[in-house]
Parts: C-alpha cells; sequence; structure tokens
C-alpha cells in the first residue's frame, strides 16, 4: 500500500481493480489459444488493441494476463 506524495491511496501489485470485459476476457482466451499459457509477453501484445476505452497503459501488462487467465480457469468448468 503506497500513501505517496499525491496524497491518495494506492495498492499496488493487486492488478486491476475493475473487472475485465466480457470482450476482454474473449480476446485473453483467444490470445492464450494462440500463443499458450506460457508465453505472456505475446499475448500481452497481441490484446493490447482491444482494450476498453479508458483503461490504463498496463491493464494488459504480461503480469495482469497471467493473473487473469488464472481466474478464468477457476470460474469455469474447463479442463485446466
Amino acid at each position: 500500500i503506497c500513501t505517496g506524495c499525491c496524497g491518495s491511496l494506492l495498492l499496488l501489485s493487486l492488478g486491476p481493480t475493475e473487472p475485465w470485459s466480457v470482450r476482454e476476457k474473449l480476446c485473453l482466451a483467444s490470445s492464450v489459444m494462440r500463443s499458450g499459457d506460457q508465453n505472456w509477453v505475446s499475448v500481452s501484445r497481441a490484446i493490447k488493441p482491444f482494450s476498453e476505452p479508458g483503461r490504463p497503459p498496463d491493464w494488459f501488462s504480461q503480469k495482469h494476463c497471467a493473473s487473469q487467465y488464472s481466474a478464468l480457469l477457476e470460474t469455469t468448468e474447463a479442463p485446466k
């Protein structure tokens, strides 16, 4: 947690606090199908053009993509 110079409370390294849209999740899943679940550089690059308006530049960072994909696997009945 950072309470730095701007005076606001920021949660660091937890990833995006807003939910990903269905479109973003579908793009993520499609990109993982093409690139695999170990190539987060490619996944991140491939889906950046499909972000919703107003997303921060790091919305599709490698770490956030991996975290969101892991969350998707937890909430679906698809084989892992």
